[in-house]
């Protein structure tokens, strides 16, 4: 699936981490402790929400691969929500582009910072749902992209 191919090449380009797909039914959601959520719109030839959820552990290590320091240095901890939002600005797009084409023109939200208890809600709007399951050095994460009725 496009989504999966994606969600990996963009961890491994941006912040050098490697990742496994998950079995959904096997994922418990208490893997992800301390959980950050971040998410985004698009607009264009269809309209939908990506959105991303990881531990706080792994948005340290996300933030201090993409900055270049160690994890437990203090700027990992204060760019940790910005390292997710970025990682799923970048995934968005490229998510876009391969799913739709270069010519495809969409319109991108800024990321924002949201609660993880909203990423297992049924959209009631929704056209369709994905939900993708991950792990890398030995933290989990979730991506979740829905497209909603024209």
């Amino acid at each position: 699936m496009v989504l999966d191919g994606v969600c990996k090449l963009i961890l491994e380009e941006l912040a050098f981490l490697f990742c496994e797909s998950q079995d959904a039914s096997a994922f418990d959601y208490n893997q992800i402790e301390d959980a950050l959520e971040a998410s985004m719109r698009f607009t264009g030839p269809t309209n939908g929400k990506f959105e991303i959820a990881a531990g706080r552990n792994l948005c340290l290590l996300l933030a201090s691969n993409i900055l270049g320091i160690e994890p437990n240095d203090e700027a990992a901890g204060s760019h940790a929500a910005d390292a997710l939002k970025e990682t799923l600005n970048i995934m968005c797009g490229r998510f876009l582009t391969e799913a739709y084409g270069e010519e495809a023109i969409f319109n991108l939200s800024a990321p924002v910072m949201g609660v993880l208890n909203d990423l297992a809600k049924v959209d009631e709007d929704a056209e369709a749902e994905c939900m993708q399951f991950f792990e890398t050095e030995g933290y989990c994460l979730v991506v979740k992209l829905t497209v909603y009725k024209s």
